[in-house]
């Protein structure tokens, strides 16, 4: 009796050319055993010879029969035999002598069990994609509904300030345009973000329901390592779409009518008002650092392929990119596209971001200058610190410029570039990052990327916290070798080690540091490391790959 694995060979589609003489007259005749097709005079000859006489031969038209199995492949090494075993733990399918050869003491499964394993993955995960897409649904058709309450706010608005302004006449109308100047560049500023927020949802629904239709029509009509193709591109693209993040919704302004008042002309027009967002509105909430329930979002490779010095987020899904002995800066975002790339003079070193989003940029040849790059992709001079050189740099909250110099002083400088103050570290400044509160952590140490201690500093400049290495593990780090540090909205800094293979999470006054990463994650030399506005931790290593990380 025909075993169920053959009777799923006999239902593939088979070739009407005798696998023996290439003969395409009285093909009428499949063997199941060695998937060949065979004509009447190579089926005696097959049947006498002493490998095959025992084969499972069925005429041709059952083997012609298409059946909706997922068909195992023949063996590439083994001629004539079929992969029917499915090896756990290379992920590989193979035939029984590829098992005895080279598998034996690894976990396997039967290719069918492997299968139908894999087929109900793909339900689930086509369950979940369904779920996805509903969420950004509805989160468009809100957005939609939002921007059209938010205009209808602004139409109620500019009928009130008309009757205003036909009261009050001439007097007036400096102030009401003034007025309706500033509520249509809200209504400007609403359209850009609402189409924003919206090519964001529309991408993310086109991209889902491209995947659910590969999922739903080519399931059933695949071969093995399609099958195993398309289930790693779901293992690997789920994850990128993010339905736990808190929407931001902008609120719609409200107008305040004045009273009839000649001596005050704006309170006679009345102001216009907008309500502020909360801060728990924005960005993400505070998780516990648990180096075993981080989830890799994704990883990529610069193009350079060498050490990533520095990385700067500029949004939730961008930042900016310095590498080693490379005089490009690179844009990229979370899936590691390269969206932009602007050739400089010099090698970028530490990148910093300002409240206006201009880039500040150190140099890698210990210089004494500080560039920003503008909005207008132009990278003029921002400061020159002479005689000190510029190394770390980072960008408080109340605009004030902080800059490491290798030595024991920090220099300080307002946005114009001019020095304001100058902070003793103790030692030799490298890695900096400003912190709440006017505070900063800095990192401490030798040959420009060798660090024995981190401190921070408040300011009235007294340190009121060190980091000298103690683990939460009861260990201690003698130095930790990196290039940059970075901060979360919670200030917890985040420094990485060239050593261990680690990022080390400092948070608040705590003595002992948290390890970021599971050894399951496989990141190797890491030398830079950035938190961007979703809470998203990117990791930047010594080859040049990248690891974006939730917490």
């Amino acid at each position: 009796m025909a075993s169920k694995l053959s009777i799923h060979r006999a239902q593939m589609h088979v070739p009407n050319t005798c696998a023996w003489c290439k003969s395409i007259q009285d093909v009428n005749w499949y063997c199941n055993d060695c998937l060949e097709a065979l004509c009447d005079r190579c089926f005696e000859g097959h049947q006498r010879a002493r490998k095959t006489r025992n084969d499972d031969v069925v005429p041709i038209k059952e083997a012609n029969k298409l059946g909706e199995a997922v068909l195992p492949e023949v063996c590439k090494t083994h001629r004539g035999k079929a992969c029917d075993l499915y090896c756990s733990s290379c992920k590989v399918v193979m035939c029984a002598i590829c098992f005895t050869e080279k598998h034996k003491q690894h976990t396997f499964r039967n290719i069918e069990e492997e299968i139908d394993s894999q087929k109900q993955y793909m339900q689930d995960q086509l369950t979940k994609l369904k779920s996805k897409l509903d969420h950004f649904d509805d989160n468009l058709s809100k957005r939609h509904e939002v921007s059209k309450s938010f205009k209808e706010s602004t139409d109620v608005i500019r009928q009130t300030v008309q009757t205003q302004r036909l009261k009050l006449r001439a007097e007036i109308d400096s102030i009401a345009d003034s007025v309706l100047v500033e509520l249509s560049s809200l209504v400007e500023e609403e359209d850009k973000s609402h189409k924003q927020d919206c090519q964001s949802h529309e991408e993310n629904i086109k991209e889902i329901k491209q995947l659910i239709r590969d999922v739903e029509q080519n399931t059933e009509h695949m071969s093995c390592t399609s099958l195993f193709e398309l289930t790693g591109r779901l293992r690997t693209t789920i994850p990128l779409y993010y339905v736990t993040t808190k929407t931001v919704l902008p609120r719609p302004p409200h107008f305040m009518p004045g009273k009839l008042n000649p001596d005050q002309l704006k309170t006679m027009i009345g102001c216009l008002q907008v309500d502020k967002l909360d801060k728990e509105d924005i960005g993400y909430k505070k998780k516990e650092v648990d180096g075993k329930e981080v989830c890799q979002i994704s990883t990529f490779r610069v193009p350079q392929k060498r050490q990533i010095n520095s990385i700067c987020p500029i949004d939730d899904n961008h930042a900016w990119m310095s590498v080693f002995d490379s005089n490009k800066l690179i844009k990229v975002n979370n899936n590691g596209k390269v969206t932009e790339s602007i050739k400089l003079d010099f090698n970028p070193w530490c990148l910093s971001v300002t409240n206006t989003e201009q880039l500040l940029i150190t140099r890698c040849d210990s210089s004494p200058l500080i560039h920003k790059l503008s909005k207008g992709r132009r990278v003029p001079r921002f400061a020159d610190i002479s005689p000190l050189e510029a190394w770390g740099i980072s960008v408080s909250d109340n605009d004030e410029v902080f800059v490491t110099t290798h030595t024991t002083t920090i220099q300080v400088l307002n946005m114009s570039g001019e020095r304001i103050r100058q902070i003793s570290c103790g030692g030799d400044g490298l890695s900096i990052v400003c912190l709440a509160a006017v505070n900063i952590a800095v990192i401490t140490g030798y040959n420009c990327i060798i660090c024995k201690e981190m401190l921070v500093i408040n300011k009235s400049d007294q340190i009121i916290h060190k980091w000298s290495g103690e683990l939460d593990t009861g260990h201690k780090l003698e130095e930790t070798i990196q290039c940059n540090i970075a901060r979360d909205r919670y200030d917890r800094v985040f420094v990485p080690d060239y050593h261990t293979d680690q990022v080390y999470i400092i948070s608040g006054n705590e003595r002992n540091a948290k390890c970021l990463l599971d050894k399951k994650y496989g990141v190797k030399l890491p030398t830079a490391v950035c938190v961007d506005r979703c809470g998203h931790v990117w990791v930047g290593c010594n080859d040049g790959s990248v690891y974006v990380m939730q917490l």
